[in-house]
């Protein structure tokens, strides 16, 4: 019952924080910030189609050091983390949930790892930021795509079609974050959080004034 609930929340989030996506992202390409990220981005295809793609031991570090992480953030006690070369890698928890378990497949981070810093870098290298933050984005958007399968163990034990309407919510919301921000700094990122919340109620108005 709580998945169900779970489900038709993150369904009218997504439309929320689509038509936010669709109705206030402008992609600005003569922002020299814009022009940096995606630099950074492209920068990094090479790196992966080269060599990353056919290595998984760095994937999967970052694979189970997200399912720590968040592990932490919810107050789960570690057991044990074990990243391999050739057999995966497994992360021991004393307690789990879905979050736990599907961040890995919206959650990109080492993206972070550095987005706190952004504020308290002198303007001069903040371009320098986007670069690299781009970079790392595309590393998550690339290891994402390679990583996600309906019978990957993370997705099929949390219900494969739970976890597609979850992570479609989850994956709007991180991206749609990250395009606000680098158009506008933490500014544009806050306002893109609210705008979809208002975004989703103006939906539940109307269903309620035509359908109830």
């Amino acid at each position: 019952m709580i998945r169900i609930l779970i489900s038709i929340i993150s369904m009218l989030l997504s439309y929320g924080y689509g038509i936010t996506i669709y109705e206030h992202t402008e992609i600005n390409f003569n922002a020299p910030q814009t022009r940096f990220f995606f630099t950074g981005f492209i920068l990094f295809l090479p790196f992966w189609f080269f060599w990353l793609k056919k290595s998984s031991f760095y994937s999967t570090f970052e694979h189970e050091l997200t399912h720590l992480i968040v592990g932490l953030f919810f107050f789960k006690k570690p057991a044990h983390f074990t990243v391999t070369h050739e057999e995966g890698g497994v992360t021991g928890l004393f307690g789990n949930n879905f979050i736990i378990t599907l961040a890995p497949y919206f959650l990109p981070t080492f993206a972070l790892f550095i987005l706190p810093i952004y504020p308290i870098i002198n303007s001069e290298f903040q371009l320098y930021f986007f670069i690299l933050f781009g970079f790392i984005i595309s590393y998550h958007v690339l290891s994402t795509i390679q990583e996600f399968s309906f019978y990957q163990p993370d997705i099929y034990t949390s219900g494969k079609l739970f976890s597609t309407i979850f992570l479609i919510f989850a994956n709007i919301i991180v991206y749609g974050f990250i395009l606000m921000f680098v158009n506008g700094g933490f500014g544009k990122g806050w306002m893109f959080l609210k705008q979809g919340i208002i975004e989703t109620m103006n939906l539940l108005t109307y269903f309620k004034e035509y359908f109830l």
